[in-house]
């Protein structure tokens, strides 16, 4: 990890340690290819770390854009 991400990414088992700390937000932002046959919101709802949310890269993307998953204006992402 780089210096700057340290505050943001952390190791599997520090997560583990501290899943019941009142400031720890987890985010699950699983996405699979199309074509895939997977869903991550449902596996998300089947499985996930205890008080992680999911974050639908396909809902918050900016969909005037041709290109995927390209950033929303802050209004949307907010």
């Amino acid at each position: 990890m780089t210096e700057g991400s340290s505050n943001w990414l952390v190791e599997t088992d520090w997560v583990m340690q501290h899943l019941d700390a009142p400031d720890l937000v987890i985010v699950d932002a699983s996405w699979h290819l199309p074509g895939s046959g997977r869903n991550p919101y449902e596996e998300f709802l089947g499985e996930h770390l205890p008080g992680a949310l999911f974050f639908d890269i396909n809902e918050i993307a900016d969909t005037s854009s041709d290109l995927p998953h390209m950033l929303p204006s802050p209004v949307k992402f907010s």
